[in-house]
């Protein structure tokens, strides 16, 4: 199943310049659509739609989330059980994740960051591929001052 546009669509473009796989088209004004065949079920177009034209894939209506008010969910890393493997850098289809080093060139590590915040979609793909559960997710406004300073890097002060 894939996400799915309704009448409802205004033609404001706003699901298709989120979208990280291009797979939404449509002209300005006019009904967008999404392409079955590319569509990998990130919900972004849906957080995004101010006029609640879009359906997930069990086929109820998104809820918009406002991104500037800092509801859009960020990933947070617990680097105690992440094991380096990267598979979350993987799995993000915006790229905003990025490897920091450890600078202890003896046992050097990597970690994963939250590299470009806002270029996160919230799709979430990085918690649901981290086999450890190293990865959470969380709206900004609910986070504590550590948790958002964590979001600076794994080697931030006072991290």
């Amino acid at each position: 199943m894939t996400y799915r546009i309704t009448d409802k669509c205004v033609g404001c473009g706003m699901c298709r310049k989120i979208c990280p796989v291009a797979c939404i088209a449509g002209k300005p004004r006019k009904l967008h659509a999404v392409d079955r065949d590319r569509c990998i079920d990130c919900g972004a177009c849906g957080r995004i739609c101010p006029h609640d034209a879009v359906l997930d894939d069990m086929g109820r209506r998104c809820e918009r989330i406002r991104r500037r008010n800092l509801n859009w969910e960020k990933p947070l890393f617990d680097y105690d059980r992440c094991m380096s493997c990267a598979a979350c850098i993987d799995a993000c289809p915006a790229a905003c994740l990025a490897v920091a080093y450890t600078e202890d060139t003896e046992n050097r590590k990597a970690y994963p960051w939250l590299a470009n915040r806002t270029a996160c979609i919230a799709c979430r793909f990085c918690a649901l591929e981290c086999p450890v559960d190293a990865v959470s997710m969380k709206a900004v406004v609910d986070m504590a001052e550590e948790e958002k300073k964590a979001l600076d890097g794994p080697f931030a002060p006072g991290v």
